[in-house]
């Protein structure tokens, strides 16, 4: 009987062990898929990175291991600064896209706040108006909006340009607020009002310190998609002085010719504030999606 009980006790440790063996091997087979494909989203962007450092005249022709590293420089930058006009370009988005990202945080705020809280007869239909209006592809909107505005002579403007990226963005934006407003319960509510509280305290006061994580996930997606955003900008903006940056990178390329080098350090600065506001706030972008997901 001793000996019976020495076996099973001897065999458990082993048993665990081919156990934690078999689920490392697991995770080794769904860890190798998962970093090929990291790998294939990633090396565009090294290379892009990589190939702004290479001379102009080795960017067309073949690499070897002789020639990867040799001649490294950040000349393309200093070209793209002195003769592109670029940094305004850069100027002129950032102004463009933090104007807009506040106007839509903002309205999709209160909008989300009395979707949330409200219940009125039409609030169905407005709902699925917000729906629909994901599901409407922008570039038929581009001919009755430009005639529009240029009856109200917003064209070539920031008002005007801004004006068409809240309206891209606001009904995505609107719907997110709702579904993170909706995670506040709503005893909160009645306690600040008990209390004398309006309804724009509420807001500011009570839910959106609760909810602020969603609140940056809205601004972050409002920013990113303004930022990214080359049609309305391509057509509405004519001026050389009012041009985005994604404007300004597709007037790099030229007729007969194109500087690689000058592109390509003009893509890596285009690329870097969305990589870089996305890498700050990725855990509150994570939360946020999640408080998103949460119905009372």
């Amino acid at each position: 009987m001793s000996q019976t009980r020495a076996l099973v006790t001897a065999g458990a440790p082993r048993r665990r062990r081919v156990s934690a063996e078999s689920r490392r091997a697991s995770d080794l087979l769904l860890l190798i898929p998962l970093f090929a494909v990291l790998l294939i989203i990633v090396f565009p962007v090294l290379w892009m990175a990589y190939s702004s450092l290479r001379p102009a005249s080795a960017i067309a022709g073949g690499i070897t291991w002789d020639t990867a590293f040799s001649g490294l420089s950040f000349d393309a930058y200093s070209r793209l600064f002195a003769g592109t006009g670029f940094e305004h370009y850069l100027v002129n988005s950032i102004v463009m896209c933090l104007a807009g990202t506040a106007v839509t945080v903002v309205v999709s705020a209160l909008a989300g706040f009395a979707l949330s809280r409200y219940a009125f007869r039409v609030k169905k239909l407005v709902m699925l108006l917000l729906v629909a209006t994901q599901l409407l592809p922008f570039v038929v909107l581009v001919t009755p909006v430009y005639l529009f505005f240029a009856e109200l002579g917003l064209l070539n403007s920031y008002v005007g340009i801004v004006i068409v990226y809240v309206a891209m963005t606001l009904p995505l934006a609107v719907l997110l607020m709702t579904g993170f407003f909706n995670s506040v319960p709503r005893t909160l509510d009645e306690a600040a009002r008990v209390d004398g509280a309006s309804t724009l305290t509420v807001i500011s006061r009570i839910i959106a310190p609760l909810t602020w994580p969603g609140i940056v996930t809205v601004a972050v997606t409002a920013f990113i998609s303004m930022w990214e955003e080359f049609l309305f900008a391509q057509v509405f903006l004519t001026s050389d002085s009012l041009k985005t940056v994604q404007v300004g990178l597709a007037g790099l390329f030229g007729e007969y010719g194109t500087d690689w080098g000058v592109v390509m350090a003009a893509s890596v600065i285009a690329a870097l504030p969305t990589i870089v506001l996305f890498s700050l706030l990725q855990r509150r972008l994570v939360a946020g999606v999640a408080a998103g997901a949460i119905k009372e």
